[in-house]
């Protein structure tokens, strides 16, 4: 029989997602205990089991070395900065994902975020918790310009719900998208131009070599 780890905290609280996997797999191990997993400790939990569903655990070659049973890694969250790809590769282990499952959750803590800034709510809080009246005069999110950094699942997501805002869209990526482009009014860009003419900045990229420190 497959058996399954799940080192996931927030899926092991999830009863839906529970529910549907042990559907499939009755022999499941969930991290009940919140623990957050590292090294030997991580190690001990994924021994003996054939599949795991991992969130921000880090998967090193040490671990596939340690863990020679476990064959499918399936990715619970966005980005493989924590997983050594080249482990993955060299041992045989299959990764799973799927990308764009949160992209409307991400989404919509941007735009409270902008929101949030631009009308110094956190400020305004901290103030009144302190006792204090103040006013802080903020501005609006609509008919601002937003620059997207990176207009993968997220940032196409996000130029969508900016329309009711009635903003201009600027989306800056190594990837071209001129049909979506074309479709949601945003404008391809530079990144040095989305810098120099966007109120807010959002960034939505994947960790590597290449985009670490993109903004100092």
């Amino acid at each position: 029989m497959t058996r399954v780890a799940v080192t996931s905290r927030s899926f092991s609280r999830h009863p839906v997602l529970r529910d549907e996997l042990l559907e499939r797999y009755p022999d499941v191990t969930f991290n009940d205990d919140g623990l957050r997993l590292t090294g030997n400790e991580l190690i001990g939990f994924l021994k003996g089991h054939d599949k795991a569903i991992t969130a921000l655990e880090v998967l090193d070659a040490a671990l596939f070395q340690a863990v020679p049973e476990l064959r499918v890694v399936s990715k619970y969250g966005v980005g493989f900065d924590t997983i050594d790809l080249d482990a993955v590769a060299d041992t045989g282990v299959k990764l799973g994902w799927t990308g764009g499952t949160n992209k409307r959750s991400v989404s919509e803590l941007v735009i409270s975020f902008a929101v949030q800034l631009l009308r110094h709510t956190p400020q305004a809080g901290t103030d009144v918790i302190d006792g204090t009246w103040a006013q802080h005069v903020g501005r609006q999110l609509s008919q601002r310009t937003v620059g997207i950094i990176g207009c993968g699942h997220v940032g196409k997501d996000l130029s969508i719900l900016l329309r009711a805002f009635g903003c201009r869209v600027l989306a800056h990526d190594i990837n071209d998208f001129p049909d979506f482009y074309a479709e949601a009014g945003v404008e391809p860009v530079g990144l040095e131009e989305l810098l120099r003419k966007s109120d807010v900045v959002t960034l939505h990229l994947p960790i590597d070599g290449s985009t670490r420190n993109i903004l100092s």
